[in-house]
C-alpha cells in the first residue's frame, strides 16, 4: 500500500468514473486501474465492483474511502502548515532597534513585510547596542540592528555598514550656505553639542582627538539626543546621517558632509542562523534592503 495507490482509489471514489481519476490525477487510465488493483491485493478485499458501464463502490470499498478521507484530511492539514510556515503566514518576530533607526529604515522595513504578511506578529523592541548584542545572544529578541565600533563578538553578523557621520547645523547658520565639507577645526571654537567623554572614550580614537570640545555648554550620550539638542537649541552637531535625516525632515536644520573621516558600523546580527526563522530572516533581509538604499 503506497500514497500513489491510496491517491487513484480516492480520486476514483469521488469522480464515480475511471476515467474522471485519470483525469484528475493527470495520469492515464491504465494507471489508475493497475493502481487500484494493487490496492485491492494489499487490503485483501474488492474496492469497485462493475455496475453497467461504470463502476460503483463496495461495501468494504466505502468504510476503507471514510478511513482514506480521514488521512489525506490529515495531510492536508500538514501541507497548509508547510505553506502557511513557508509564507510566514502566522508566527512571531522580535527584533530589536538603536534609537537612530526608529524613525528610519526599521519602519519602512516592517512596513514591506506587514504589507505581505498582515498575520505576522512583529514586536520592536528599542534599547542601546549593547542592551540589543545581550538579548540577541540570550534568544530575547530574534535579529537586531546596532551601531557600534567593533564588531560584535557573542552574535553571528548577517550584515554591516559603514556609516559616515555628517554635520547638522541651523539653515541660516554660516557654515550651511557653503557647499564644501565642514572641517571640524573650524568647529573647535564654536559652542557645539558634543558627545559625552564616556562615548568618547569608548569609541575609535579619531573621536576622543576630533570631537573633544571642553568649551561646549551640552552634552549627550546617543546620537539621538545629540542631534535633538542640536535642532532645538541652534548649535551644531556631529550625528549619523539616518539621525540626521530624521532632523532635516523636522525642519530647521540642514545636513553637511565633515572633512574628517568619522564613523561607526551598523551591524544586523542573529543569535545563529540555525535558530533564524523564515520570517526572521525575511524581515533582516527587508532591513538590509532599507540599509542598502543611499543615506544622502
Amino acid at each position: 500500500m503506497n500514497l500513489k495507490q491510496l491517491e487513484a482509489f480516492r480520486a476514483t471514489l469521488r469522480t464515480g468514473a475511471i476515467t474522471s481519476a485519470a483525469r484528475a490525477l493527470s495520469i492515464s487510465q491504465p494507471n489508475v486501474t493497475r493502481l487500484i488493483k494493487d490496492l485491492e491485493k494489499s487490503v485483501g478485499f474488492a474496492l469497485f465492483v462493475r455496475s453497467g458501464r461504470g463502476i460503483a463502490s463496495t461495501v468494504e470499498g466505502r468504510r476503507f474511502g471514510d478511513a482514506v478521507e480521514n488521512l489525506f484530511t490529515g495531510t492536508d492539514r500538514l501541507k497548509e502548515t508547510a505553506s502557511a510556515i513557508r509564507n510566514s503566514i502566522h508566527g512571531e518576530v522580535q527584533i530589536g532597534v538603536t534609537p537612530v533607526l526608529v524613525y528610519q529604515v526599521t519602519p519602512h522595513a516592517i512596513a514591506d513585510i506587514h504589507r505581505d504578511k498582515p498575520d505576522l506578529k512583529i514586536s520592536l523592541r528599542v534599547n542601546n547596542s549593547p542592551g540589543l548584542v545581550d538579548a540577541v545572544s540570550m534568544g530575547q529578541l530574534d535579529i537586531a540592528v546596532v551601531n557600534v565600533y567593533r564588531k560584535p563578538e557573542s552574535v553571528h553578523v548577517l550584515y554591516q555598514k559603514k556609516v559616515k557621520y555628517v554635520c547638522l547645523l541651523p539653515q541660516d547658520h554660516i557654515l550651511a550656505k557653503t557647499v564644501k565639507p565642514v572641517d571640524l577645526k573650524a568647529l573647535q571654537a564654536i559652542d557645539c553639542v558634543a558627545y559625552d567623554t564616556a562615548r568618547l572614550q569608548s569609541a575609535e580614537d579619531n573621536w576622543l582627538k576630533l570631537l573633544s570640545w571642553p568649551q561646549a555648554s551640552l552634552s549627550a550620550f546617543s546620537n539621538i539626543a545629540v542631534a535633538s539638542l542640536g535642532r532645538t537649541t541652534g548649535k551644531p552637531a556631529i550625528v549619523d546621517p539616518y539621525t540626521a535625516r530624521t532632523m532635516v525632515a523636522l525642519g530647521g536644520v540642514t545636513s553637511q558632509p565633515i572633512t574628517q573621516r568619522l564613523t561607526s558600523t551598523l551591524y544586523v546580527v542573529t543569535r545563529s542562523i540555525d535558530t533564524l526563522s523564515l520570517a526572521a530572516r525575511e524581515l533582516a533581509d527587508a532591513v538590509i534592503r532599507q540599509l542598502k538604499l543611499p543615506t544622502d
